[in-house]
């Protein structure tokens, strides 16, 4: 039979034991007696710190001037003053922590903006339809006043002084329905993606509104302009009225130049009258009335000078029934110019207010 390898001796059971118990071999030192002989022993001199630290100094020479260390594992570290080179383990999670770090600071930027951004645009709706609110209710209140300029340029009977306020009332009138009108078409606010302009877009049928009434204020801005226009200057339209049946050589001559200072601001005043289907009739009036009245100052100069107060007389009643024909003419106009816009500022104001009623917010 092939003979066995004999088998290793495992450590502390070579047989040692059976031989110093039947005396073959001297006994082995108990762990008493190892530590009385350690004691019996001379400590070796304390080692030289000039050297230790000469041998440090060469050490760190030949590695490049860096000190290493031992890490946990065994890894030798770059770093000085104990600094460990992280294990394969830390190394492993570092990335995991720096992608867990955004993903929640995301998710947190996420949720912010789902609730502080919505907000926001809900705010820009409800600061925009107060001042869309703002502005159709200084359109609505300035209406009143419109219906007392509308009376004063229509009524013949009303006095010069209000009359003259009509201006600062057709001007009050133009300017707040122009702002209403810029108001409604300023772009509104841009949101950012995935956030709901709902809020803003409800302002969409109010400001259409809006768009509308500042138009139909501004019309009827320029139409009571327009009456009132034509009121003036119909007024100041043959503006000489001491017309004498006779007169000296000296009155006829500074009548000559009255009469032709006149006749060409008559000229000029007739001339700028804006044209309008309301006011055909007055205008075609007012031509031919001014076209009259250069020939008329030379037939009624003639009969001064030739002493007809008979002929001068029918001359003077001609002129005054022209005056009193346009006069006619300006009334019927101005009575129709009434009956259109008393209406329209009347619907102007209930328009408005039910706009006010449905700005949303």
């Amino acid at each position: 039979m092939p003979k066995k390898p004999a088998r290793e001796h495992l450590p502390g059971n070579d047989g040692r034991w059976f031989l110093e118990l039947v005396g073959v071999v001297e006994p082995s030192l108990e762990s008493t007696d190892t530590y009385a002989t350690l004691e019996g022993l001379v400590p070796p001199p304390a080692p030289d710190d000039t050297s230790t630290l000469s041998a440090a100094a060469t050490a760190a020479a030949v590695n490049g001037g860096l000190q290493t260390e031992s890490g946990p594992n065994g890894e030798l570290s770059p770093f000085g003053g104990g600094t460990q080179v992280p294990s394969g383990r830390a190394r492993r999670r570092w990335p995991w922590l720096v992608s867990a770090t955004l993903i929640a600071v995301l998710v947190a930027l996420g949720a912010y903006g789902a609730y502080v951004l919505p907000r926001s645009v809900a705010a820009e709706a409800d600061e925009l339809a107060a001042e869309y609110r703002v502005a159709l209710t200084n359109l609505r209140n300035e209406l009143p006043a419109t219906q007392l300029a509308l009376a004063a340029i229509t009524d013949t009977v009303t006095s010069d002084d209000e009359v003259a306020e009509v201006p600062a009332a057709i001007a009050r009138l133009n300017t707040v329905s122009g702002l209403t009108t810029s108001q409604a078409t300023i772009p509104l606010p841009e949101t950012l993606p995935l956030i709901s302009a709902a809020p803003l877009e409800a302002l969409g049928p109010t400001r259409s509104t809006m768009t509308i009434l500042g138009a139909s204020g501004r019309d009827l801005a320029a139409r009571l302009g327009l009456g009132y226009t034509y009121r003036t200057t119909m007024e100041s339209l043959f503006a000489v009225n001491a017309l004498p049946t006779s007169a000296s050589d000296t009155a006829i001559t500074e009548m000559s130049l009255a009469l032709a200072t006149d006749l060409a601001d008559t000229g000029r005043l007739v001339a700028e009258l804006p044209p309008d289907a309301g006011f055909v009739v007055v205008r075609e009036g007012a031509v031919a009335a001014s076209q009259r009245y250069a020939t008329w100052q030379i037939e009624y100069l003639e009969a001064l000078r030739a002493g007809d107060s008979s002929r001068a007389s029918e001359l003077i009643a001609e002129r005054g029934a022209a005056l009193a024909a346009l006069n006619e003419i300006l009334s019927d106009a101005m009575i129709a110019m009434r009956l259109a816009l008393d209406p329209i500022i009347v619907e102007l104001a209930g328009e408005t207010e039910a706009a006010i009623g449905l700005i949303p917010g």
